[in-house]
């Protein structure tokens, strides 16, 4: 197999770093390179997993990853807050809710025949994780305005890893020949690739 994937009950604890200080003496250039990361089960077991490259994806944990061998990752966990809807109004496109305050993007299935909805909006500079009642209602609020018989199904909130200018951080670290980032998407994740 050409590519791993870290699974759900692991998590990464480490990269291994090795030094390449080029062919022969004379060369002057030094290129840090990762050759493996180690990663830990549930149980505390490690396992170490060789590679040639290594691609950093892992949202807000990207950054202390990172830090750990010394490569910017300017990403900071930004509380936003999620709530599944449900509508009669079949829509097919997503809804820009007013005031800019959120989204609500259709989702694929129906229950009971009504379209579902996922409404996230807010940017909230803060380490609590508890959803913000008043959150959830101001979108609910602003999402009746389109679809004017919504029911709420859930609600929650999570910290994204916002970059500071509001960009992904995608390609080469600058440190590393072999290690690169794909972080920091902020509330839209990987729907900007799409």
């Amino acid at each position: 197999d050409d590519r791993f994937v870290v699974r759900s009950e692991e998590s990464v604890d480490s990269l291994v770093l090795t030094e390449d200080h080029g062919s022969n003496d004379n060369e002057q250039q030094h290129q840090d390179s990762v050759s493996a990361v180690v990663t830990v089960d549930r149980n505390g077991i490690k396992s170490t997993i060789d590679a040639d490259h290594f691609v950093i994806a892992m949202g807000n944990e990207s950054r202390p990853l990172c830090d750990k061998i010394h490569v910017p990752c300017p990403i900071y966990p930004v509380k936003g807050h999620l709530v599944t809807i449900s509508s009669s109004i079949d829509c097919i496109y997503n809804i820009t809710l007013p005031n800019g305050i959120g989204y609500a993007a259709p989702m694929d299935h129906k229950v009971n025949g009504r379209r579902l909805y996922r409404l996230s909006g807010f940017v909230d500079f803060t380490p609590n994780k508890e959803p913000d009642q008043h959150r959830i209602d101001a979108l609910v609020d602003a999402a009746k305005i389109h679809l004017d018989d919504v029911e709420v199904i859930d609600a929650s909130a999570c910290h994204r890893p916002f970059s500071a200018d509001d960009r992904p951080i995608i390609g080469p670290a600058a440190k590393f020949g072999n290690v690169y980032l794909c972080t920091g998407f902020g509330s839209r994740g990987w729907s900007v690739g799409l």
